[in-house]
């Protein structure tokens, strides 16, 4: 890595030029869709839809039929592992850019799919839209990041991929608004709802078109120099890209040796295993901290202060303001204040926070539970500036071009494992 590190440009005065924003716009869309359909497809209230199918209800009379049908959940972690690893594959065979159309087409027709389950009335079927929508949703799991990191200078970077976060969470918005019972979250409305998703799909794909492929990507890996310079240019906004174009020869010679990368490879490859490490070690870490428990635990606190309903739906809300005023923090200081920083008081914050949550868990009293729910809002600001914002910066930033994709693929595949299990767990536990 101290190749990498040598070859680290020394620009720092780049500016957000007309052709990098249509590219961040058209992947923040593509960022809307993927929080939208990752959020929608595992809402306890369109799952319930799924399951008052009519041939799914019929189902409930036989007990053997009806335990398959319970298995419905696992289906979208399942399909999720598929779809990173294909993602994978398609960012190294064909661009980071074809990668995101060509998961935009899956995540039309898984679209279609979907709005077919309402149709077909069969479990099998709802089984196999959920698993076909889980590979649409694992495609694009981090496609996004690694487009937008590779063709943002340096000093852009950090806070360019942190704004698809602040999409994502928007889509998260925006399927807690549209699942309320007053306006889709009912049966008549669930194809509306499974539309969306083929909008967001033709929205990003007509973006993305007109969007270059990654210079990087064209130099490194399709050994395509002047094609490189020409984007550069363009996405740079000016004649002179040289300085660039060297720091891209230098980090040809220096990946000299980890061509034609797999994941596999990267796995067996001894000088990047403790990158590898690395990785899995963050995704884990970031994956067990268990938001969902958190979120549980916030329920238990409103019941215990005797909220009004109306105050209980406010409180998310809040919530979801607060998320959007830390990440828009992060977005202004993470080139500046520095990876390393922010991850680790961010990490530090979430367990501080826990360990005040697991004492307030012990005794159900108003005073406390108004600490809980403060304790939570904590948690949530320090897993946002920390591991949610940086670990896809980080995962970008240590690895080479040609071994980069297989790296975001091997997160992708931990956190979707982790959450496969999770959702196998709870239903061994029911």
């Amino acid at each position: 890595m101290e190749d990498k590190e040598e070859s680290e440009p020394t620009i720092q005065d780049d500016k957000l030029t007309g052709p990098l924003f249509l590219s961040v716009v058209g992947s923040s869309f593509g960022a809307f869709q993927y929080g939208y359909m990752s959020y929608l497809i595992t809402n306890p209230i369109v799952v319930k839809m799924q399951f008052m199918i009519p041939q799914n209800a019929e189902i409930e009379k036989d007990p053997v039929r009806f335990k398959f049908l319970l298995l419905l959940p696992i289906f979208v972690p399942l399909g999720g592992l598929f779809g990173v690893l294909l993602w994978g594959y398609l960012a190294d065979r064909y661009g980071r850019k074809s990668a995101i159309l060509i998961s935009n087409g899956i995540s039309f027709f898984s679209s279609a799919i979907l709005c077919l389950d309402r149709i077909i009335h069969r479990f099998e079927f709802s089984f196999f839209a959920r698993f076909f929508v889980g590979i649409a949703t694992g495609t694009f799991t981090y496609s996004f990041s690694l487009y937008i990191l590779e063709i943002s200078s340096l000093n852009l970077r950090g806070a360019l991929v942190n704004t698809l976060l602040l999409f994502i969470t928007w889509g998260y918005l925006l399927v807690q608004i549209l699942t309320n019972p007053q306006i889709w979250g009912n049966e008549e409305n669930y194809s509306l709802l499974m539309g969306v998703i083929a909008i967001f799909a033709i929205i990003n794909s007509i973006f993305l078109v007109r969007s270059p492929e990654s210079p990087r990507f064209l130099y490194l890996q399709r050994n395509d120099e002047e094609k490189a310079r020409e984007v550069l240019k363009k996405l740079r906004g000016e004649e002179d890209v040289e300085e660039e174009m060297e720091e891209l020869r230098q980090e040809h010679l220096a990946e000299s040796s980890q061509k034609n990368m797999t994941v596999s490879k990267l796995f067996r490859f001894r000088s990047l295993r403790l990158h590898v490490i690395v990785v899995v070690v963050l995704i884990v870490g970031s994956r067990f901290m268990q938001t969902n428990a958190v979120i549980i635990f916030a329920k238990q606190n409103y019941r215990t202060l005797k909220l009004s309903d109306k105050t209980m739906k406010l409180l998310p809300l809040v919530g979801s303001v607060v998320i959007q005023l830390m990440l828009l923090t992060t977005i202004c200081t993470i080139d500046s204040l520095g990876r390393r920083f922010l991850l680790l008081s961010g990490f530090l914050i979430c367990i501080i926070s826990s360990i005040g949550i697991v004492f307030i868990l012990q005794k159900e009293r108003p005073a406390l539970a108004v600490l809980g729910i403060i304790l939570i809002f904590i948690f949530f600001v320090g897993y946002i500036t920390g591991p949610a914002s940086i670990i896809p910066v980080i995962i970008g930033e240590l690895f080479l071009q040609s071994s980069r994709a297989s790296a975001y693929a091997i997160a992708g595949f931990v956190s979707w494992t982790i959450h496969f299990f999770s959702a196998l767990l709870f239903l061994l536990t029911k």
